[in-house]
Order: structure tokens, then C-alpha cells, then sequence
């Protein structure tokens, strides 16, 4: 459920950092003792990355090194961020104190909450560490603690602060809104990962800054924590629940005497249900929600959290695992009712940035297709909102799923070459049809390409314009074309036959 907005990362100016863990105590200092216990769990994270590159889907960034923070778990384990884990090709532990690095591996992975757990292999680590325990969601005005390894120095940085606020947050690595907390003690680059401590138990995880204010930094905290945990238990991440449900809220007294709900109470009117999310077909638009699992719903949209606070209605979804059900308490066409939601996994039409290893992409005679995904908008830069296409933008803003289109297939660019001469300008475009049919998504993009059994190929975009190509041409230039450009495949593994995914014995 969400109210409609633009771009989740339009507003954000958040940046992803490496984060120090956090004491927090409250009511005094807390002993020496107790800090040695947690500094004695918490870990510097060493890692080499080599991020792939969607410019030019064929090849990966150059590889770097990078840091970040962590700390023991329970079952032998080390939480921390998951953008400090991404992309990662070797990872290195190392306890405060201990001069001895370990090696360790990515246990499970949760792109959209920020987290990961890695493990380590050698015994040799946990030798005189505790795990550390999760507490609760901490309140207002509560003394924090932060423990981590920022740049600056290489040893356990430790700062205090407050707890400033408790809202929904988008969290940069995902672009996706959830549970966070605003704290005032520092986290800097180095920090991520690292445990936000009250009274000797987390309450968080260093997760991000904002850039553009001083001392505001953002924990996970462990309402968010707990719900991860629990749905790796099955080794897979399912992910936290979207309901597909667009709101409105209803402050305005004409709107409320319209659908007629009585002054004090509180409701939000649904604008619309996206196509194969959960609620699709179930609550329609035009309906008015007045309560989610038994909260009712204020005539801004929100819900209560705790004494004072409120939150958005995406919260009580988000508290739900994949496969359960919510209860909706619905007023439709003056009729109240409660509608059964099951919750199930919902693919966007432009997913949220994603972290799974090589893009996707095909090229047929020089025209290189990839789907069009956040990762690919970020290439325009860090204000890539404003500097991306507008046809792509309108697309990312408003664009829903449907029948007829499950995903953007795009023509990214093309690559010079006499089979496609006079089209060497095209980019950016949206393919709507291949030899006269509609393509829904990449994958029946590229299967109505290599179906293509007539003399030509024709591929037309979506706000006008027409590509026709020889294709007894383009199967002759293949190879040179592709030596050309120093392209080893013409495609991504998902675009492969088997044998060449596996082997790389042929191109396909």
C-alpha cells in the first residue's frame, strides 16, 4: 500500500554508507565492561567487489576494495548490511583488536531490508566472542551508542546520540520504504553494518546518512531485523510483502462526506490496485480502507506504532510474511465489509534496483535490448531522476503491469555495423512490437527475434518510429559484428542455449 508519490528516489538524498555499530544505554553510563563484551562481537568487514555494468551489459566495473561493519549473531553468524556484502567476490573478517583476518561467505542475502549474514568457516573466530541480543524497538529521546569501523582510523570507533524519530525510511540500497530509525549520533562511511546498542542489546543496524543535514543517520531497527531472520530460516529470502494498493488519503471534508464516513473517522480511498499484486481483483478502486489487521486507519492514510507514533498502512502489510493473509476493513459503495488478502511476491513493472549479477541483455544486428530497470536509469548519474529520458522516467513514475506487459524491453543503443546502417542514432526506445506482435516482456522479445522466419525483421517502438532489418543479413554478420565491437556473446546467459550456458562452447 502506498500513497501515490514520484519517484521513491527522486526526494532521497540519502547515500549509502559503511556503518560503525551503536551502543545505545539509557540512564546512565554503561560499564566498561559491557562495551568490551560488545566490542569483543563486533567485526570490520573487508571486501573485493566487482559490480556489473549496465551500460555495457557484457562486461563488469573495474574490481575494488571496500569495508563495512558487522557483528556475531546468533548460530555462528555475522549480520551487516547488504550493500556492503553486494557484488562481493571475496570477503574478509576481523574481530576488534585481533590482527588475524578470516575469510567468510555470504550465508543469506535481503537486498530490500539492507541485510545479510555471513558466515565463517573456522572455529578459530567465535574464540571468546558472544553473540549479541536483539532487543526491542527503542523510543524517542533513548541514549545510543554506535560501534563500527568508520574511515578515519582502524580501529573501534564508538558515538553516542539520541533517537530522533521512528518512521517509514527508504532505504537507499533498495529504494524500497520501510521500518527506520533516525538517530543523531554519527555514522559515517565504514560504519554499515554495525550494531546501534541500548542497555547492552541492538537495536539496530547502521544502515545510512543523510548527505545534505548534519548528525541524521539511519538504523534498521529490529522489528525489520527479526522479520529477516526469520524468513531466511529456509535458506531463501521471500522478501517483505507489497500489496499492490495505491492510496489517497482523506483529509478533505467534501471527499469524507462523499464516501460517506462520519466526522473522526479515519480511512484512505484506494486510486488503484496494480495488476497482479496481491489485492488485484480483491479491493478495488474506490474503495475505502478503514482498518489493516484490526488498525484503524487515520484520514491521513497512517496507523499507530507505539504511543505517539504513526506510520504509514504499508507498515501493517510489511509486518506479514509471503503466503500469509491481511484482513482489510473496506467501506464500498456505502457497504461496510473485511476482505481476505493473501500476500504473494509482486514483480514490478520497473523493479527496484536489483543486486543478481550480470544484467540481461541481447543483441540482434547491432541493436543491443535490455529490460529496463532502476539499475540502468542510475547510469545517467547521481541525479539520475532529472537526467534520464523522459519517456523512460514517465514510464519508471507511472508505468503499471498488465497483461500485455509484464516488463519494458528497451533498445539501449546500437552498435555501428552495415547491416544497420541509418539507425546508428537510436536509443533509449521502448520495442511494442516484433514482426507484428506484442512483446510482453525481454524474454518474448527475444524468442519473436530468433522465431523470425520471413525475409525481414521489423521492430516497432513505442512512441512512433519503425526498424527494419534483412534478416538473412543479420545472421551473416553475427560474428563479424560481434568481433567487432570485442563482444565475446551476443547475449546473457538467459538468453543462451543450455549447452552455451553452461559450457560457453558456442555462441548462441
Amino acid at each position: 500500500m502506498a500513497i501515490s508519490r514520484i519517484a521513491r528516489w527522486a526526494a532521497v538524498t540519502f547515500i549509502a554508507v559503511i556503518a560503525a555499530s551503536v551502543v545505545f544505554h539509557a540512564g546512565g553510563i554503561v560499564a566498561k565492561t559491557q562495551i568490551e563484551r560488545i566490542n569483543k562481537s563486533v567485526v570490520k568487514i573487508f571486501v573485493t567487489i566487482r559490480k556489473p555494468n549496465y551500460f555495457q551489459p557484457w562486461q563488469y566495473e573495474a574490481q575494488v576494495s571496500a569495508s563495512g561493519s558487522g557483528f556475531i549473531i546468533s548460530g555462528q553468524r555475522i549480520l551487516t548490511n547488504a550493500h556492503v556484502a553486494a557484488d562481493a567476490v571475496f570477503i574478509e573478517v576481523r574481530k576488534a583488536g585481533d590482527p588475524q583476518k578470516y575469510q567468510a561467505t555470504v550465508e543469506a542475502v535481503g537486498h530490500q531490508c539492507d541485510l545479510a549474514t555471513l558466515k565463517v568457516a573456522d572455529p578459530a573466530f567465535f574464540k571468546e566472542t558472544q553473540p549479541l541480543e536483539l532487543g526491542g524497538l527503542p523510543g524517542v529521546m533513548d541514549k545510543v551508542s554506535v560501534h563500527g569501523f568508520p574511515e578515519g582510523g582502524d580501529d573501534i570507533s564508538i558515538t553516542q546520540g539520541v533517537v530522533s524519530r521512528i518512521e517509514q525510511v527508504n532505504y537507499a540500497h533498495s529504494g524500497f520504504d520501510l521500518l527506520g530509525v533516525q538517530v543523531d549520533a554519527a555514522i559515517n562511511p565504514g560504519n554499515s553494518g554495525g550494531p546501534a546498542v541500548i542497555g547492552g542489546k541492538v537495536i539496530g543496524v547502521a544502515m545510512q546518512m543523510l548527505s545534505t543535514a548534519q548528525n541524521i543517520g539511519y538504523i534498521i531497527p529490529t522489528p525489520v531485523i527479526t522479520h529477516f531472520l526469520e524468513d531466511i530460516k529456509d535458506s531463501v529470502f521471500d522478501g517483505f510483502p507489497e500489496d499492490g494498493v495505491y492510496i489517497q488519503n482523506m483529509e478533505n471534508a467534501s471527499m469524507r462526506r462523499y464516501h460517506g464516513l462520519a466526522p473522526g473517522v479515519g480511512g484512505a480511498l484506494v486510486t488503484k490496485v496494480a495488476f497482479g499484486s496481491s489485492a488485484h481483483g480483491i479491493i478495488l478502486p474506490g474503495d475505502v480502507i478503514t482498518s489493516v489487521d484490526g488498525s484503524e486507519l487515520g484520514m491521513d492514510g497512517t496507523a499507530p506504532l507505539a504511543t505517539g507514533i504513526r506510520v504509514p498502512a504499508d507498515y501493517l502489510v510489511q509486518r506479514r510474511f509471503i503466503g500469509e493473509s491481511v484482513k482489510y476493513g473496506v467501506i464500498r459503495a456505502g457497504k461496510r465489509m473485511t476482505l481476505d488478502v493473501k500476500l504473494k511476491k509482486f514483480d514490478r513493472l520497473i523493479p527496484y534496483e536489483q543486486h543478481a549479477g550480470q544484467p540481461r541483455y541481447y543483441i540482434y544486428g547491432g541493436l543491443v535490448f535490455v529490460p529496463l530497470t532502476v539499475n540502468y536509469l542510475m547510469t545517467w548519474g547521481e541525479q539520475w531522476w532529472k537526467e534520464a529520458p523522459v519517456d523512460l522516467m514517465h514510464m519508471y513514475l507511472n508505468g503499471q503491469p498488465s497483461p500485455e506487459r509484464r516488463e519494458i524491453a528497451l533498445l539501449k543503443n546500437v552498435l555501428a555495423h552495415e547491416v544497420n546502417a541509418g539507425y546508428h542514432e537510436y536509443s533509449d526506445k521502448i520495442v511494442s512490437r516484433v514482426n507484428g506482435a506484442a512483446v510482453a516482456d525481454m524474454g518474448e522479445m527475444v524468442a519473436r527475434l530468433k522465431e523470425s522466419k520471413g525475409e525481414y525483421t521489423v521492430i516497432e517502438l513505442e512512441y512512433g518510429g519503425v526498424i527494419i532489418l534483412d534478416a538473412g543479413e543479420v545472421a551473416k554478420s553475427r560474428d563479424s559484428l560481434l568481433k567487432l565491437h570485442g563482444i565475446q556473446f551476443e547475449s546473457s546467459t538467459d538468453y543462451r542455449p543450455v549447452s552455451t550456458a553452461v559450457t560457453g562452447a558456442k555462441k548462441g
